[in-house]
């Protein structure tokens, strides 16, 4: 599995290449994220079809309290695996920053999630434990 940081750099690669260089699916899933967590803005990456990462940029959830954040990151981890249609996906990174200014306390770090697909359809994700303090 690509390490956290890889899948950072590789979303935010994208931005500085610009919008033509993302396939439509990417720009369709961000705007349903975008519109379904009412976030400012959302940046959707795929590496080798099968790991995601998801960055949010809105000041009110990026502020929020670290529990709040660390659901709201679920949430938008079991969105965009469900919405996902090209593959089944082995991780999925959330990270959450600010959008009008920079953040006071560094760089936010990803949060990963495992996929689980079950016979019946239904998505179980399982936390990848944070590095941060190691």
């Amino acid at each position: 599995m690509p390490n956290r940081i890889h899948l950072l750099c590789v979303g935010i690669g994208a931005l500085a290449l610009g919008c033509d260089a993302l396939p439509k699916f990417q720009f369709q899933l961000q705007s349903a994220i975008q519109q379904e967590f009412h976030v400012t803005s959302a940046l959707v990456m795929v590496v080798d079809t099968t790991n995601m990462i998801v960055a949010i940029f809105d000041d009110a959830y990026a502020a929020s309290e670290p529990k709040d954040r660390a659901a709201f990151e679920e949430q938008v981890a079991h969105y965009a695996v469900t919405h996902y249609q090209r593959a089944k996906l082995k991780s999925v990174g959330v990270v959450v920053g600010r959008a009008s200014r920079r953040a006071t306390n560094g760089d936010p770090e990803p949060t990963v999630f495992l996929p689980e697909y079950h016979a019946d359809g239904s998505v179980r994700l399982a936390l990848v434990p944070s590095r941060r303090g190691q």
